[in-house]
């Protein structure tokens, strides 16, 4: 079949809005958006936990989309407060969870996470005391998630690799991401790999895990970090026979 002959599946990506701080460019791109079946949101759309911004930014976010949003949480968005955020109409959010999207006969399933760290931060550990098991507890759950066969995209807060870090120090990103987590995600081969938090970073990256089958080498697993600071817009992600294309609008 010729890759004009496979359905195409538009979604759009975003992160790090931090309230009002990103907002005008993340506005920007929404309104530059073509018709897509999905916006994903990979956290950190407010700062400090301020559910009034929170609120602004989902309230502009609904004005200028009608497709689904689906969100995963960021480290700015406070656990102790979930369940408010959670009450916000129009929007999922995905905890450790997966959710299907269905569009032209297309099925994609869209895992979302937080995600982990390495290490833990020093507020985390004087904070946190459980927050190491929490991030091992996590990695299970999320490679037990991977592991289905349906054609599938891991969506975090967290980035799961090193790969999208560009600028960031080598001894910080142990603390802003997980090699342990892409360990999993080398061994699951999700499509793709969407992700935030990451504000000195690249846009887009790759997991590539040196295996080959007897059909060849395994393709390379593309990664897109959607975090404003970087892209200064929405991440457009089209999918046409297992392959992505990304375009900042």
């Amino acid at each position: 079949m010729s890759g004009a002959s496979w359905p195409l599946v538009r979604i759009a990506a975003a992160s790090d809005v931090h309230g009002h701080e990103f907002l005008d460019p993340y506005l920007r791109g929404l309104k530059a958006l073509p018709a897509v079946e999905a916006l994903l949101l990979a956290g950190d759309l407010t700062d400090r936990n301020d559910l009034d911004d929170f609120g602004r930014v989902i309230d502009a976010t609904l004005q200028q989309i009608s497709c689904p949003v689906i969100a995963v949480f960021g480290n700015n968005e406070w656990a102790t407060h979930h369940a408010d955020y959670r009450q916000r109409a129009g929007v999922t959010f995905l905890e450790d969870e997966a959710h299907l999207l269905e569009s032209g006969g297309e099925r994609l399933r869209i895992v979302g996470s937080t995600g982990t760290l390495d290490q833990p931060t020093g507020w985390q550990r004087r904070n946190l005391p459980s927050i190491e098991r929490e991030y091992r507890d996590r990695e299970a759950r999320i490679e037990a998630l991977l592991s289905d066969p349906a054609p599938t995209v891991l969506l975090t807060h967290y980035p799961p690799t090193h790969a999208t870090m560009g600028a960031e120090k080598p001894e910080w990103r142990s603390q802003l991401g997980s090699l342990r987590l892409e360990a999993a995600v080398r061994r699951r081969r999700p499509l793709a790999v969407i992700h935030g938090h990451v504000h000195k970073g690249v846009a887009r990256g790759e997991i590539g895990d040196g295996q080959a089958t007897l059909e060849g080498p395994q393709p390379a697993i593309p990664v897109f970090n959607v975090a404003l600071p970087v892209t200064r817009g929405v991440t457009l992600l089209e999918w046409r026979g297992g392959m992505f294309s990304s375009e900042i609008k």
